[in-house]
This record gives structure tokens, C-alpha cells and sequence, in this order.
């Protein structure tokens, strides 16, 4: 909606619009105070004119003859071929994403449909139709990639999943088949948060969308490091995860929403050893929940791992340790299947290294 409040009245005006689905389009000689201004619009990818474009059709169209005229000057027809050129260069774009739209919208709803369906081969192949499409487009591409990693991610998983009961060789072979999909899956919600990370900002009704996408993204990014870790490590691929994991947290401010996405990334990492990444997605979750249970077990079996990795022992790592474990062991059902394992570990830490539990509250500090 535009009015001309602020600006003068009867002053003569270029007005340009664009939106969502939309291609440019500019409308000159426009008095202020008009009201019912008209725009005849054609489907487009929501390009908006910059200044200069816009003052150079506007000055190109100020130029043109009165309807009916018969004498056109050189320069006059020199202004209207340039904007004549000007006005099918933006028709040919809005008819290029016109039809890249088409081609997106089809491959989203038939990538989806095949991922539901788990044919992940499918998914892989009609997410890339869509991406190809348009591959720079901030408002389709990384919708696109976090499908297509999610879809990588879980064709590694069931391919991994199928082999983890077999025989040595089978499961080897199994790891050597998810690597190229884990590393993919990775490389392309890289992708998509590149491709945010170099949009233009996005309009107050477009942000929502925009983070939402974003926060999906490095969701499932952290994701798929933390199974990366577990099933195939890489150290120096490992290392990044601990990035990752701040950038996600920045995005995603809800506690309830990202206990589980943390968990599941702490449980991989700390199954992999990387225990530093694990012991610090286990606070966050006691920083929001200090009675969480599979979090209080996590942090106290990392710190337990990590302190009885030197020599001597680090009593300062196996202390805390023990007091979260103590906490779990107090608080969990018998059920749990951690339990008597715990429990197990308090009793070697109370002999072989003389310690107590003390009473504590989740600290804050970088494990």
C-alpha cells in the first residue's frame, strides 16, 4: 500500500513496484496526490529495480513521443529502442523464472512425496531438478538443498543402519558407501546458508520465512556432523562442528525445540570421542532443563571419559562428572538404561579415585 503523504502535491513522480512472484515494473509520470494508480503485472521472481535502472526507463519513456505522432527524432528512437530493449530484457527474465518456478514447485512436491515415501534416490534426483532450475534464488534454492541434504543424510543412515548387525566387512563397506552422502548432505546445507549469507536483506514480510529457513538449515547441518562423527569421524571436518553448533544456537532461541536436535548431536559426538562438543551442547540443555536426565547422564559419562584420559587422572573433569551422575542416578527410574551402569561408574570413582559427590547446580563453563 503507498501514499503520497510527505510528498509534495502535484510534483510528478516515477513510482517502480515488485513483489513476491512478480516481475518489475515502473509506471512514470505519476502526479502526487493520484489516487488509483494502476499496475498491470506479469508473473516474475520478485527482482526489484535498482535506482539507476528505474531512472533510466523512466528517462527513456519521458522521451517518447505524444500517441499519433509522425516525426520521431534519431535521438528519440534511439531512447525508445534502448527501452524497448530494457522493457524485453526484464519480460524475458520474469518469463525465465516464470518457468524456473514452475520447474521448482514441481520438483519440491515430487521430491517431498518421494522422501515421505524414504526413496531417497528419487528425492536426491528431483530436488536437484529444482535446485538446477534456479540455483542462486535466495527464495527456492536453500529450501531446496536442506531437502536434498536430509534426504542424503537419511539414505546414509539406512544404507549404514542395514550393515551396523552384520559381519566386520559388511559394516566397513557400509561406512565407505555413507561417507560420499554424509559429505554431501553437509556440502549442500553449506550451500544453503551461503546462498542467505549473500541475499539481500529480506523485507519484514519475507524475514519469518527467511529465518526459518536458515535455522532449518544449520539444524540439520548439525545433524549430520553429529552422525558424520560417529560413523565416519574426519578431525578436521569434525572440528567444525563446534561452529555449527553456535551458529544454531544464535538461531534457534527456543529451549524446547532444540533439546532433542542436542541431545541427538551430544550422544553422536560423545559416541565418537569428540567429547569437548558433547559436554557443551549437554549444558545447554541444563542450562534450560538442569533436570533433564538423558542430559545430566551425557555430561557426567563425558566428563568421566574426558578426565580419565590423562595421566594422572584429572580429578577436577571425574569430580563433576560424578556429581551429574550422582544427580542422574537420584532422579532416573530404575528403568532407565543407564542406570546401573552409572551407578557402576560412581562406585569405581568412590574407590579407585577417593571421590564424593557434592551437591551442585548445572555450571556454565566450557567443558
Amino acid at each position: 500500500e503507498f501514499s503520497f503523504v510527505g510528498f509534495p502535491l502535484g510534483q510528478r513522480y516515477v513510482l517502480t513496484v515488485s513483489g513476491p512472484g512478480i516481475g518489475p515494473k515502473i509506471q512514470p509520470d505519476v502526479k502526487g496526490g493520484m489516487e488509483r494508480i494502476m499496475f498491470v503485472v506479469n508473473e516474475g521472481d520478485g527482482r526489484r529495480l535498482t535506482e539507476t535502472e528505474a531512472r533510466e526507463a523512466a528517462a527513456a519513456a519521458a522521451n517518447l513521443p505524444p500517441g499519433g505522432a509522425a516525426e520521431v527524432s534519431a535521438e528519440t528512437k534511439k531512447q525508445q529502442e534502448e527501452l524497448k530493449k530494457k522493457t524485453d530484457k526484464i519480460l524475458e527474465s520474469n518469463k525465465k523464472a516464470e518457468d524456473a518456478n514452475k520447474v521448482v514447485n514441481a520438483a519440491l512436491k515430487a521430491g517431498a512425496a518421494a522422501l515421505t515415501a524414504q526413496n531417497y534416490d528419487l528425492a536426491i534426483t528431483e530436488f536437484d531438478k529444482g535446485i538446477e532450475a534456479d540455483p542462486d534464488f535466495e527464495g527456492s534454492a536453500p529450501v531446496l538443498l536442506n531437502y536434498k541434504g536430509v534426504a542424503l543424510q537419511k539414505r546414509a543412515l539406512t544404507a549404514y543402519n542395514a550393515a551396523a548387525q552384520g559381519d566386520p566387512t559388511g559394516r566397513t563397506a557400509a561406512i565407505e558407501k555413507s561417507k560420499p552422502d554424509l559429505e554431501n548432505a553437509i556440502a549442500a546445507f553449506n550451500r544453503g546458508l551461503e546462498i542467505l549469507k549473500n541475499a539481500p536483506a529480506p523485507s519484514a514480510a519475507e524475514q519469518s520465512k527467511f529465518n526459518l529457513t536458515k535455522t532449518q538449515l544449520l539444524m540439520h547441518l548439525l545433524d549430520t556432523h553429529g552422525f558424520a562423527a560417529r560413523i565416519a569421524p574426519d578431525p578436521a571436518r569434525d572440528a567444525l562442528s563446534n561452529g555449527v553448533l553456535e551458529q544454531y544456537l544464535a538461531a534457534e532461541t527456543d529451549a524446547v525445540k532444540r533439546t532433542p536436535i542436542l541431545l541427538a548431536y551430544a550422544g553422536n559426538m560423545n559416541g565418537a570421542g569428540e567429547l569437548k562438543p558433547a559436554t557443551a551442547a549437554y549444558r545447554k540443555v541444563l542450562e534450560a532443563d538442569p533436570n533433564n536426565l538423558d542430559a545430566l547422564a551425557g555430561l557426567g559419562l563425558a566428563l568421566y571419559s574426558e578426565g580419565s584420559m590423562t595421566s594422572p587422572p584429572n580429578k577436577e573433569f571425574l569430580q563433576e562428572g560424578l556429581n551429574y551422575m550422582q544427580k542422574f542416578v537420584d532422579t532416573a527410574p530404575e528403568t532407565h538404561k543407564l542406570k546401573e551402569s552409572t551407578k557402576a561408574i560412581i562406585e569405581e570413582l568412590k574407590n579407585e579415585q577417593k571421590l564424593a559427590p557434592q551437591k551442585t547446580t548445572p555450571a556454565k563453563r566450557k567443558g
